[in-house]
């Protein structure tokens, strides 16, 4: 699960709570945060796939004039580097994109959209390039998993979606 992912739940929330406002309509609110971690994310052949990352998000949030939140842009910026735990061969992610949430109008649903390089990871931080997912994106929210799924993609991806990712990220590191 990459820092993004992790991000995920918290960007979701505000962008469907939202903070609450007055009845009048609001003037757009502005926000900012950063997140870091370590985790495990795979488990390779023979190795743990150690995930480390920071991300710093910053967004605006928009109201309708009853105080809804109508939309949320969020500016991504992250560094992660997974590292192979027994040889210590490592790729360094970076991502820099925009996750837009519109609502869907009668709902309390939203729109996920993401634009962007989602994922370039390089060797070293500095090439060759072992992975990509660059262009555009839309979720549709899938009741029956409880995640978002893509539905429209455009731009290239060397990324499978799910769990078929983590056997890319296991060999970029091998």
């Amino acid at each position: 699960m990459t820092v993004r992912q992790l991000l995920l739940p918290l960007i979701a929330g505000c962008a469907m709570l939202g903070f609450a406002v007055p009845a009048s309509a609001a003037p757009p609110e502005h926000f900012s945060f950063t997140e870091s971690g370590t985790e495990v994310l795979a488990h390779c052949d023979g190795f743990d796939l150690i995930l480390a990352g920071t991300g710093t998000l910053r967004g605006t949030r928009f109201f309708n004039e009853s105080g809804e939140v109508v939309k949320v842009i969020i500016h991504g910026r992250i560094e992660e580097t997974t590292t192979n735990s027994v040889t210590g061969k490592y790729v360094v992610n970076r991502g820099v994109f925009q996750d837009f949430f519109t609502r869907i109008r009668g709902t309390d649903e939203f729109l996920h959209t993401v634009s962007g390089f989602d994922f370039q990871g390089k060797v070293a931080g500095r090439g060759p390039l072992v992975y990509q997912d660059v262009g555009r994106k839309v979720f549709a929210f899938n009741p029956e998993t409880g995640e978002e799924e893509v539905v429209f993609r455009t731009g290239h991806t060397t990324l499978p979606e799910g769990s078929e990712a983590e056997a890319v990220f296991c060999a970029a590191v091998t």
